[in-house]
């Protein structure tokens, strides 16, 4: 009966006294995850962390910040960019375009070890890319570049040479659309231009017959053949009719040619505005972000962090350890006839 209630040597004190007895090998499987942390540490390449940090600047055309007379509330040019000038310079960051020049500048297919002829070369470069680059936004409203490199000096050049490529790529897609909204003002202005020409000679023809200005003409004939007509001076009674006679015939043309003229100046004068707001566009080279910190070569690595390496790894090897033991003295217990 005794023998029956009365727990086995090994039950006594459970998996506590398993470890106890086992200890040896525990000790040995610790210190074999110490070792290999140890050289995981010292093998693992060093990372080093360089940040650069900025604040957008409001997203507008310097011809509405500076040349235009309306205000449109976001025509101050030293204003920070609120969340939607955030999303607008990550979605910049994040574009081929300055992944592709960096990755050019650097050389980063042979810093992150990608062969020439793999056929995944392209995606295996962003996919290392984005691993050792982040892009991202502070509740504080500003916007982070981070690089970990295992050089430095290269990593702080990197963020650095990012930061510059958003002013670099912004200007480019910028001024390709000003550039055609330039042409096609500069057109209108020219074609315009030369329409006024021809209105302008054409009123030179209608003065050369006599109209040189037909409501003043009109008034001053009216005043002058009255006076004729009181004095009896049949002359200038003639003269004048004859005058008349050539206001009628041509003085609607030139009434109609000189309200069409001055509607195209009119709008000559507005055109030419737009297209001094549209040239301004074009030469503007105006930073779309203000840079808050730049990057600077790190004095010590970020990764891997040796302590937590190696604690890690040897907490590991004793938990798969202690695993181990407790499934092999299960299946002692299972293959054991008396249970």
């Amino acid at each position: 009966m005794n023998e029956q209630t009365t727990p086995q040597g090994d039950d006594a004190f459970g998996p506590a006294f398993i470890l106890w007895k086992r200890r040896r090998f525990v000790l040995g499987m610790a210190a074999v995850g110490l070792l290999g942390g140890i050289i995981a540490a010292v093998a693992v390449p060093s990372l080093y962390k360089s940040e650069v940090v900025l604040f957008p600047a409001i997203t507008n055309s310097v011809s509405k910040a500076l040349l235009s007379e309306q205000s449109t509330g976001r025509d101050d040019i030293l204003a920070l960019g609120d969340e939607e000038d955030v999303e607008q310079l990550l979605q910049v960051l994040h574009s081929d375009q300055v992944r592709e020049r960096t990755a050019a500048r650097f050389n980063l297919p042979a810093v992150y070890r990608i062969k020439p002829e793999s056929r995944h070369k392209h995606s295996e470069l962003r996919d290392a890319f984005e691993k050792h680059v982040k892009f991202g936004n502070t509740r504080f409203g500003s916007v982070y570049i981070t690089v970990k490199d295992e050089d430095p000096q290269r990593a702080a050049d990197m963020a650095n040479f990012m930061s510059a490529m958003v002013d670099s790529v912004w200007n480019e897609m910028a001024h390709e659309r000003a550039l055609k909204g330039y042409r096609i003002v500069q057109e209108s202005v020219d074609a315009l231009t030369a329409e006024i020409q021809q209105l302008g000679d054409s009123l030179e023809v209608l003065r050369s017959l006599g109209v040189q200005d037909y409501h003043s003409q009109a008034e001053r004939y009216n005043e002058y053949l009255g006076a004729a007509i009181v004095k009896g001076d049949q002359r200038a009674i003639n003269e004048f009719e004859r005058r008349f006679a050539i206001l009628a015939k041509y003085g609607g043309a030139y009434v109609s040619l000189q309200d069409r003229q001055f509607n195209e100046i009119r709008r000559l004068s507005v055109l030419r505005m737009k297209l001094e707001q549209a040239k301004a566009d074009l030469e503007s080279d105006l930073p779309h972000k203000f840079t808050v910190n730049s990057a600077y070569p790190a004095d010590r690595k970020s990764w891997p962090i040796g302590w937590l390496v190696v604690a890690m790894t040897t907490a590991a090897t004793v938990f798969l350890a202690v695993l181990l033991l407790i499934i092999q003295e299960k299946l002692r217990k299972i293959r054991s006839p008396h249970g």
